[in-house]
């Protein structure tokens, strides 16, 4: 689908000379062209200057009825007239500080909200907002309490608009600047303190780590993590910004990206990562593979002709089978897409985002027209762990033990193994599985995990940008379950597929460890568009101060060995069970459901199921 929504605005750019100065700059560029503007280039001009004329009456309309409520709530003048006086300023001219920068930031949001565009990343906190915050407590002006009151106020207005819906709204925090210098400061750990006051999902964390991360940020969010604060994913730095310069960006824009929506990096102000724009279900492709391109749900031709399997004398040609039914996916759905962008610009215009993002109003065009300085389209490869397990399952039952013949394996999944219940649970429990640290599960699974990606940075988009892969698999895991036969890995017919870039659940029998060493045998350079596993812990795992010690040295350990993202959840199945039967007692208990978390009481029974299975 054409994804219009997973998208950061310039905040910087914003924040540094208000509308006014969008506006001005917009004039500028449009006298330079001159004569030579075509009518497009003048049509987003005046565009420009439109919505932001617009959006200042808007908010002078705010201060005024600011004002207009004082004599309705006395009680609430001082707090009116300084609503008012910043609605006044902002976003109209630069913030002074930090009311100024917050209200900013949250009439932009909603603006741009309503023109059409889902903000998916709000920005590094403790970078765009440090100066105001900083200036406020070196000149007095703000005690570092009344800062951080503020900041919930914010995150709070952000809560009560959607109530934790819509996967929650990313702050990031921590990493590096442009120029390589560590970003933590004090705002970041009187962000956090604020998070864990408000106790609610949304907003949801992003943290971003270096080599050169202090040791205190590492154990704050582990700590909140562990407590049950779990709203947080956590990414490395070192693969992240290799693979975005490797895909093009230059080394300090790379620096400065923003993880939109839930893991997918952007470089901040600077391009427009569509990043959802196609999900490829794997799994489907190999089950397309087994049937030499029909799909044995609804009988219908969907792949391309890839041979019997029965004919298949070796694995090889089996797995070649799957990578061209892959192939002709990938390719089929970047085309699809890449025709619905082109007709972007005339279904959904976008001025507003549009003139905060570097290089729009230089080139006088639209971010549906390519107009920003990286125009990505992102392809998401869900079911990693199950196409790896399904392989090694006809691998080592067909080719190599020679239990079964392919047409017995070909018959019981296209049966969901009914009557074949000692077949199932030999695939299921006595075949390798990716995400146990055996090197012949390691090995095809970054086999499948290079050949996707390689597939996918192969193909160009509709604004005349890269298409960049990505491997996890947030909902889909349950939405393209429901459109997936039974695989020769053990599963059901209809299941969830694996979480993450993870071991499908139940099957990392060989503890964490194992799991972070399958999943950082992966070259996650080659992951532009994100990557995640999910961990689950034990609570008495990571008790006390020796619990958060090895709490701490898990993640370094992933990092270092190139992990890309992980996020958290610390619970047990008691726990899990007793909060079903007795819901009044874990009113604020949270789950991280993928890339976001929700409370636990909000889930239906089937998902609650699933965590404790």
């Amino acid at each position: 689908g054409l994804d219009m929504g997973h998208i950061s605005p310039g905040w910087e750019r914003m924040f540094a000379g208000g509308l006014m100065g969008l506006m001005e700059s917009a004039r500028e560029n449009r006298h330079r062209l001159g004569a030579d503007a075509t009518p497009e280039q003048v049509a987003f001009y005046d565009a420009i200057e439109i919505v932001y004329g617009a959006t200042i009456r808007f908010s002078e309309r705010l201060a005024d009825l600011a004002d207009a409520l004082v004599a309705e709530y006395p009680q609430h003048e001082s707090r009116l007239r300084a609503v008012a006086a910043v609605c006044r300023r902002v976003p109209a001219r630069a913030p002074r500080r930090l009311h100024e920068a917050l209200q900013f930031a949250w009439l932009m949001h909603e603006m741009i909200e309503m023109e059409g565009e889902h903000v998916r990343s709000a920005g590094q906190f403790d970078r765009i907002f440090a100066p105001y915050y900083h200036a406020d407590i070196d000149s007095g002006r703000l005690t570092r309490d009344q800062a951080k009151e503020l900041v919930k106020f914010f995150w709070h207005k952000h809560y009560a608009r959607t109530r934790g819906s819509y996967n929650g709204k990313n702050f990031v925090f921590g990493g590096q600047d442009a120029a390589g210098v560590e970003v933590a400061n004090d705002l970041t750990f009187l962000a956090f303190e604020a998070y864990e006051d408000l106790n609610t999902p949304d907003p949801k964390l992003s943290v971003r780590f270096t080599p050169d991360t202090p040791d205190r940020v590492y154990r704050r969010v582990a700590d909140l993590i562990r407590r049950g604060h779990n709203s947080f994913v956590l990414m490395n730095d070192a693969p992240v910004i290799e693979g975005l310069v490797k895909r093009g960006k230059t080394l300090e824009d790379a620096r400065s990206y923003l993880p939109i929506g839930c893991y997918e990096p952007a470089v901040d102000g600077k391009e427009v990562g569509c990043t959802m724009n196609i999900v490829v279900n794997l799994a489907k492709a190999f089950e397309l593979a087994l049937h030499d391109g029909v799909d044995p749900l609804s009988g219908e031709r969907v792949g391309p002709r890839t041979g019997d399997p029965e004919a298949f004398t070796e694995f090889e040609q089996l797995q070649r089978a799957y990578e061209r039914q892959l192939e002709f996916v990938v390719t089929r759905a970047v085309e699809y897409v890449a025709a619905h962008e082109r007709a972007w610009p005339v279904i959904n215009p976008s001025p507003l985002i549009a003139g905060t993002i570097d290089d729009c109003i230089a080139e006088g065009k639209d971010i549906g027209e390519g107009g920003a300085r990286y125009n990505s389209v992102g392809c998401v490869g869900v079911a990693l762990a199950n196409t790896c397990d399904a392989l090694l399952g006809v691998k080592h039952a067909v080719f190599d033990e020679r239990r079964f013949t392919m047409r017995e394996l070909l018959d019981a999944v296209r049966d969901d193994f009914d009557g074949r219940e000692p077949m199932r649970l030999y695939l299921l429990n006595r075949v390798p599985k990716w995400g146990n640290g055996i090197p012949d599960a390691d090995v095809l699974g970054k086999s499948i995990a290079d050949h996707y990606c390689a597939t996918v940075h192969s193909l160009r988009n509709g604004r005349g940008g890269p298409v960049q892969a990505a491997l996890f698999t947030l909902d889909y895991r349950t939405t393209m379950g429901r459109r997936t036969g039974a695989l020769p890995d053990g599963r059901h017919a209809c299941t969830p597929l694996a979480p993450g870039v993870g071991a499908m659940s139940g099957r990392d029998r060989n503890g964490v460890t194992a799991l972070l060493g399958s999943v950082s045998a992966l070259d996650f350079t080659e992951t532009p568009n994100g990557s995640v596993v999910d961990v689950t812990l034990h609570p008495t795992s990571v008790a006390g101060e020796a619990g958060l010690d090895a709490m701490v040295s898990l993640i370094k350990t992933f990092f270092a060995r190139g992990g890309y993202a992980l996020q958290c959840n610390v619970f047990d199945a008691d726990m899990l069970r007793d909060a079903q039967r007795h819901p009044e007692r874990y009113a604020s208990l949270q789950i991280r459901v993928t890339g976001w978390s929700v409370y636990f009481n909000t889930l239906s029974k089937a998902e609650q199921d699933g965590f404790i299975e």
